[in-house]
């Protein structure tokens, strides 16, 4: 019919928070001098993802049956850490402990680029840092995503941050959290994931 077709998403209460608090992000007019602002909205959407992923993470370890033995519980106290420190880490025990695997997806891919902006901006002072250019591949790739994905333009190790690279990561942001969730609800469909 003539209709307008609507979507429905499967959300967590965690991935419905994060959209309420991304969206904004991707909507302020951000003016090309205010550099700040732009810089904070990407830290804000990654880390803001970020912290979804790691509760939808330990709510699986806590819903899984094999955590009721004592051997278990131990063995995951021991290796944790590990779990949440990287997001190679996040997405091999997504996909090898819960059969959740992103890795291909254009949506993870995407936000790969925002998670490689927000450490520059963090850790590199709004520059690559000495792990994203670790050998030539990883500059090229580097260089090539924040560009194509981000609007972000690199010159050197320098990163210059425009209007378009906090829109465009929110939007990134919003469009990861909705292919996570419904994965995870496709997999997982009576997983409870709060908001923090």
């Amino acid at each position: 019919m003539g209709g307008t077709e609507l979507t429905t998403w499967q959300l967590t209460e965690s991935g419905e928070s994060v959209l309420r608090r991304v969206s904004p992000l991707g909507a302020a007019p951000y003016d090309a001098s205010d550099h700040d602002a732009i810089q904070a909205a990407v830290v804000s959407c990654a880390t803001l993802v970020e912290a979804h992923v790691d509760r939808v993470i330990k709510c699986l370890f806590a819903a899984d049956d094999a955590m009721t033995f004592p051997l278990a519980r131990v063995l995951h106290a021991e290796i944790e850490d590990s779990i949440f420190r990287t997001w190679d880490a996040r997405r091999k025990w997504l996909a090898s402990a819960f059969g959740i695997n992103i890795s291909g997806d254009r949506e993870n891919q995407q936000f790969d680029a925002v998670i490689g902006l927000r450490n520059s901006i963090v850790h590199g002072d709004g520059s690559l840092t000495d792990l994203q250019i670790g050998n030539v591949k990883d500059l090229f790739r580097w260089k090539e995503q924040f560009a194509r994905v981000l609007s972000a333009k690199v010159s050197g190790r320098r990163i210059t941050l425009t209007p378009e690279v906090a829109v465009k990561a929110a939007i990134i942001s919003r469009d990861f959290v909705l292919h996570f969730d419904r994965i995870l609800l496709a997999t997982f469909p009576t997983l409870t994931v709060l908001a923090s």
